[in-house]
């Protein structure tokens, strides 16, 4: 990984365009890292990670609703300097304004948020329902600090120790790291959970997943399946279908941008909703981040988040002296 130079016109903006210096930006670290690493297949190198940015508006297009001068959260790759386009598919949708009230720093976790709390709406929450978080990355962490803020009884599963510690850190009342399989046993009482979310994307930990649901439970998959994983699909699906089992897709980019008539579910109000959290502190992202860096030491960031996942989370790159 590398910093490159580029120069970047401000001249003939379309309408929907506009050009954004950003503050900072969060790593990503499974989208990211799946593509740098090269653990997702079909990528080539190069590759321009990145897509939690939050800066400025320099200069804006008609169509763009944020004026001059707001500070914005918006997708595309790390970068200084950013000529964001709509049209642009690892741009995003939209471009938007952020509560100047809310700390920077913590709005780069918006997508994660977003990711998280597209998840929890996607499933049946009732009050007393268990659930079984598996995976207390980023998104496990804010996905089980969700559920629990809605009065479910959760357990966030992890084997590395220190993610569960943060985990506990971050609010949440039950984790494990060992003696797994007992210990989710002892906290559903035998009964089984009512959801179980895999947020890690490994096949075999959504099998796990799939096992500890009671009948007509629901097992959400936060995460992207990613590597290739050898199994006896028929025992698989026998358990979907003895146990009447839903399976839930989560895939961030489904939900409309805007809002429609009967339904709330959007981009837009989920937006509204994530700065809410953090802006009432529910959510207390500077506990995530590990690190604030500068962007000349992406190569080590990357190494650390890919081979010492028990010592470092997550890393925010500082843009302003660029």
């Amino acid at each position: 990984s590398r910093l490159n130079k580029e120069e970047i016109s401000f001249d003939d903006l379309k309408d929907n365009e506009a050009i954004l210096k950003s503050e900072y930006s969060m790593i990503s670290a499974g989208t990211e890292l799946s593509r740098a690493y090269a653990i997702k297949k079909g990528f080539e190198y190069p590759v321009r990670p990145g897509y939690c940015m939050v800066g400025r508006v320099l200069k804006r297009g008609k169509a763009i609703a944020a004026e001059e001068g707001d500070r914005v959260f918006f997708n595309a790759p790390h970068a200084s300097l950013v000529r964001w386009s709509s049209g642009d598919k690892v741009q995003g949708p939209l471009i938007l304004k952020l509560d100047e009230e809310i700390d920077p720093v913590s709005a780069t976790a918006l997508n994660l948020i977003l990711v998280a709390l597209q998840g929890v709406n996607l499933t049946e929450v009732r009050l007393g329902y268990r659930v079984a978080v598996f995976g207390l990355g980023n998104i496990g962490i804010l996905s089980a600090l969700m559920y629990q803020k809605l009065g479910l009884k959760v357990i966030g599963i992890d084997p590395v120790k220190q993610r569960c510690a943060l985990a506990e850190q971050m609010g949440l009342k039950y984790t494990a790291f060992e003696n797994i399989k007992e210990t989710l046993d002892d906290f559903s009482g035998g009964r089984g959970y009512d959801i179980a979310v895999d947020v890690t994307g490994l096949s075999e930990v959504i099998v796990d997943a799939l096992s500890c649901v009671r009948r007509y439970g629901q097992v959400l998959l936060l995460g992207s399946p990613r590597k290739s994983y050898e199994a006896d699909l028929t025992a698989v699906f026998s358990m979907v279908h003895m146990k009447d089992v839903k399976v839930i897709g989560a895939f961030n980019q489904t939900v409309p941008v805007e809002e429609k008539d009967g339904s709330n579910d959007s981009l837009v109000n989920n937006f509204r909703i994530s700065q809410q959290l953090i802006k009432e502190g529910d959510l207390d992202i500077h506990k995530l981040i590990s690190r604030i860096i500068d962007p000349k030491d992406c190569q080590k960031a990357y190494d650390d988040l890919m081979y010492r996942k028990d010592q470092v989370n997550a890393i925010v790159y500082d843009w302003r002296n660029y």
